[in-house]
């Protein structure tokens, strides 16, 4: 395809893309003037109730004063944190992101504060994260366990998807099915369309702690699982450290083969957004990203405790996979964390936490 071609169709998907996120926050100000007069309406009724009702000779007790709740977000440390993915430039804004790449910053979903809740500054994988003060969240409770450990699949966050067109695919090389006969870790461009998204795929993590299932979602994110399917086949994820774990925003963050940082360069592409408004509750496999949108590239980064709710402010960071057994691998991962002071997104696990492989089972 050309480039010319190439730039006039991202150029309209970006615009069809913005057009859908302005209708959404029109639509959720709407809800808001709305809920704001519900309120309003009630205590105006409250307010003639009690002047109705009540005697002129008896004083009303005065009300004691509305107490808040505030939730302060650690400083993530990412340098790029924003759930960015070092690797791939992409931050996740999580606050701890640890993508120098831009993963989540590349991995910075998960800044320190689940991404801190969410300053800009708090993105997992590139830039360091900031210290926010953001409203208290209510995370979801984790998934409940079967009796054989299997965690089964919470459904999908509450996001407005914008999937993959099948113009909207790179040019670059599938990896057979079976994978690579070798190592491949740069590319010229994002892959072509290479799975059936009529297909059910689930990634299995073989680490050094234990192993983790993930069914991906290629219904609402397709483009996302295509191309970490695709690097999972060519081997790109192959004896990788898990280089961050941020306990405040209950993440851990992987995916960067060159470096094993959150600054690692990524696989030489990046890939379109494919929503907005995403929530994090534990159990999910996320996309790293620098705070710029569509910047993710290969770090990715999972969802371990209820504190990764704190980065549903931020929303940015895909959500493209569902972990059905291995959350207590993750937990005792996130356990083992300890901090760095060198580290700028904060700490990592020890001892060291090693992906042997990726491999990509279909239906």
């Amino acid at each position: 395809m050309g480039t010319e071609k190439r730039a006039r169709q991202k150029a309209g998907t970006q615009a069809r893309r913005e057009a859908a996120r302005a209708a959404a926050t029109k639509a959720k100000r709407r809800r808001t003037v709305i809920r704001v007069g519900v309120v309003a309406l009630a205590v105006v009724g409250v307010f003639l109730g009690i002047t109705l009702t009540g005697r002129e000779d008896e004083p009303e007790a005065a009300a004691p004063p509305p107490v808040g709740a505030e939730v302060t977000a650690p400083d993530s440390a990412a340098g790029g944190d924003e759930a960015d993915s070092a690797s791939d430039g992409t931050d996740t804004d999580a606050g701890d992101s640890a993508d120098g790449g831009g993963d989540m910053n590349s991995a910075d979903p998960a800044s320190d504060t689940a991404g801190n809740a969410a300053s800009d500054d708090d993105m997992v994988g590139e830039e360091p994260i900031g210290t926010t003060t953001v409203p208290a969240t209510t995370a979801d409770a984790p998934p409940a366990s079967d009796s054989d450990g299997e965690v089964p699949p919470a459904g999908l966050a509450g996001a407005n998807y914008t999937p993959y067109a099948p113009d909207e695919y790179g040019t670059g090389p599938c990896a057979p099915a079976e994978g690579a006969a070798e190592q491949v870790l740069d590319f010229a461009d994002a892959p072509a369309l290479c799975i059936d998204p009529s297909v059910p795929h689930t990634a299995i993590f073989d680490t050094s702690r234990g192993t983790v299932r993930v069914a991906l979602d290629v219904t609402n994110t397709p483009g996302t699982v295509n191309s970490f399917v695709n690097l999972a086949r060519f081997g790109y994820y192959h004896d990788t450290l898990v280089h961050r774990s941020a306990p405040s925003i209950g993440i851990l963050q992987g995916g960067s083969p060159h470096t094993n940082t959150a600054a690692d360069p990524g696989p030489g592409y990046t890939l379109w957004d494919e929503g907005t408004g995403f929530t994090y509750r534990p159990g999910q496999l996320v996309m790293a990203r620098r705070n710029e949108p569509n910047s993710a590239g290969a770090q990715y980064f999972f969802t371990v405790t209820t504190d990764a709710g704190l980065l549903d402010s931020q929303g940015t960071y895909v959500v493209f996979g569902e972990v059905i057994s291995g959350l207590d691998v993750l937990s005792d991962i996130l356990a083992s964390h300890v901090d760095q002071p060198d580290n700028p997104l904060g700490g990592a696990p020890d001892p060291a936490v090693v992906v042997h492989s990726v491999t990509i089972q279909p239906g």
